[in-house]
């Protein structure tokens, strides 16, 4: 572009002439289309900042925002202290602490605003013990964390300062992020993310930015921990969430990371260390959270992990094949199917009127299904079951039982789901997602199973609202106080129901899509016109309030994901 040689670097005539050839000249993407809709639809205009800048609350917290220097770039940090300074909520104040070789000249210059506080260290103490010195320069209620190149949205502060009079005992708040390269680029790489969810926290550090914590939160765990210098915002989330379960999440991208090819955001190598601390915060992180041990390996990519929670003691599992109107040989067929586990401590229970030998237990069937499980369920001693069908082709991991039995042990679990593709190697099930394409939808449903996908849901261990109910481990414990299944339902409204009633009796529904099973057409799935208006009446503010582990900025028109516009 012509006018990049002509007008001086950082102009301000120079920007405007950016901005208006971007504007009109730009090659955007369709997915960069897409998001430039979705912020004109969903952000404040200017008469809405205008109308939030004359707003008052009846809180007021000071947000102390934490900063970390190192050889910090001039353009960068000034324009982190304008979007500061444009904040239309104006109770915050900067802590920087500058661990550079030589204080940094020009800080100065920001300090005649008494809202920016500054600490030469005089050594670089890394960053979470350059954090740390800027934490005891925080006076403010809430602690926020930025880095030196990132932004923040002029109304951010003022969502945040929203969500604190909604919830005045909220201790711990996160929002959605996007990406940024410079002030005249668009926007991209918008990331939507769930409400809490630990097991996919337990994967992967979804929660990142923008992260806020109140000061006596922050003050009780401690502050930041160097040995996890590199995840140390992973692991001061983690010890967020060990220490309070007031947790606010909003659904609003109130944060700008700054794309370089020195950050992590723009480039996954630049700090390749980071990952193998990852590791470590999960361990640690799992094993006080829920007392587990868990082996944790890279996954799919940077950031995310395959993590494997081991057995505690050897509990025993029921695995019930239904197995109505197959001859025997295919019911044998079945058995040895299943019989791949490495795991030593199950009994088979058949559901046959066929004479079959060599298994546990063999009962009749009955008319009505649920019925006849609820029956068997009632009589097993084991403490985890999982019902098969005759639609099972194979089962690749030899150590399923270990895997799902792994999660569900935990107490605040009731049930795990699997990853079911069938033979043309397409998603059958993944999880389902409460009121997509009316009751309820299976996400990526046809999908190429080992797809690479948003947050990576075919790959990592995360929290859902809804799995279908068979070929998921279930706690018995759990089964029987929600009521067992109900004969209600008969389609997919049955799966959603039994989970919601986990979810009612705050137990997890989790998916395990490191558990991978070959099914033909599945049962129990189809939507029944009777069923739906019932279903949705009997979980009502479950529908209302819509799926809390699925953003209300995606769309549920479709069993893919894209931007709701």
């Amino acid at each position: 572009m012509r006018f990049e040689k002509i007008l001086p670097q950082n102009s301000k005539r120079r920007r405007i002439v950016k901005k208006i050839y971007n504007k009109f000249f730009y090659n955007y993407s369709t997915e960069e289309r897409t998001y430039l809709k979705w912020i004109k639809e969903n952000e404040p205009s200017k008469q809405e900042i205008g109308k939030q800048r004359k707003a008052g609350f009846k809180l007021n917290p000071k947000i102390s925002i934490l900063v970390p220097l190192y050889n910090t770039p001039e353009n960068f940090f000034d324009e982190l202290v304008q979007s500061l300074k444009k904040q239309t909520y104006a109770n915050w104040e900067l802590c920087l602490a500058d661990g550079s070789p030589e204080p940094i000249g020009f800080i100065n210059k920001y300090l005649d605003d008494k809202r920016i506080v500054y600490k030469i260290i005089g050594e670089n103490k890394g960053i979470s013990g350059n954090t740390n010195e800027a934490l005891k320069l925080a006076t403010g209620d809430y602690i926020g964390l930025l880095d030196h190149d990132d932004l923040l949205p002029e109304f951010s502060l003022y969502e945040i300062v929203k969500r604190i009079n909604e919830k005045p005992d909220v201790e711990f708040i996160y929002t959605d992020e996007d990406k940024i390269e410079t002030l005249d680029k668009p926007r991209y790489g918008v990331f939507f993310k769930p409400d809490f969810s630990p097991y996919t926290l337990n994967s992967a550090n979804y929660i990142c930015h923008f992260s806020i914590f109140k000061k006596e939160l922050m003050e009780k765990i401690g502050g930041f921990d160097s040995k996890y210098d590199g995840s140390q915002d992973w692991d001061i989330v983690a010890r967020a969430t060990e220490n309070t379960d007031k947790i606010e999440h909003i659904a609003k991208v109130l944060y700008h990371w700054r794309v370089h090819k020195n950050s992590t955001a723009g480039n996954a190598e630049s700090k390749p260390y980071a990952y193998e601390i990852g590791k470590q915060v999960i361990k640690d992180h799992v094993k006080k959270s829920l007392d587990v041990d868990v082996d944790v390996e890279d996954g799919p990519t940077p950031g995310s992990y395959n993590v494997k929670y081991r057995v505690k003691g050897n509990p025993k599992v029921s695995i019930i094949i239904d197995a109505e109107d197959l001859e025997k040989e295919q019911i044998e067929e079945l058995i040895e199917k299943v019989k791949v586990t490495t795991y030593n401590n199950y009994e088979i229970i058949i559901i046959t009127d066929k004479n079959i030998g060599e298994v546990d237990k063999v009962v009749k069937p009955k008319e009505n299904k649920f019925k006849a499980y609820n029956e068997i369920v009632n009589k097993i001693n084991s403490e985890y079951f999982i019902i098969f069908d005759k639609n099972l082709i194979k089962i690749d991991n030899k150590s399923y039982i270990e895997d799902l039995v792994g999660i569900c042990q935990n107490e605040d679990v009731g049930i795990v789901g699997t990853k079911l593709y069938n033979k043309q190697e397409k998603i059958e099930h993944n999880g389902i997602i409460l009121g997509m394409n009316g009751v309820g939808d299976f996400l990526y449903k046809d999908a190429p199973k080992d797809a690479g996908t948003y947050m990576q849901r075919l790959s990592i261990i995360h929290n859902v609202s809804c799995v279908y109910f068979k070929y998921a481990m279930i706690d018995k414990k759990v089964f029987m106080k929600i009521g067992e299944f109900s004969d209600e339902f008969k389609g997919i409204a049955l799966s959603i129901d039994t989970s919601l009633k986990m979810l009612k009796e705050e137990k997890q529904v989790v998916m395990n899509p490191l558990v991978s099973i070959c099914v033909k057409k599945l049962e129990q799935v189809d939507k029944i016109e009777d069923e739906e208006e019932k279903i949705k009446d009997k979980w009502k503010d479950e529908y209302e309030k819509g799926d809390i582990y699925f953003s209300p900025n995606l769309s549920k028109e479709n069993t893919g994901l894209a931007i709701k516009v």
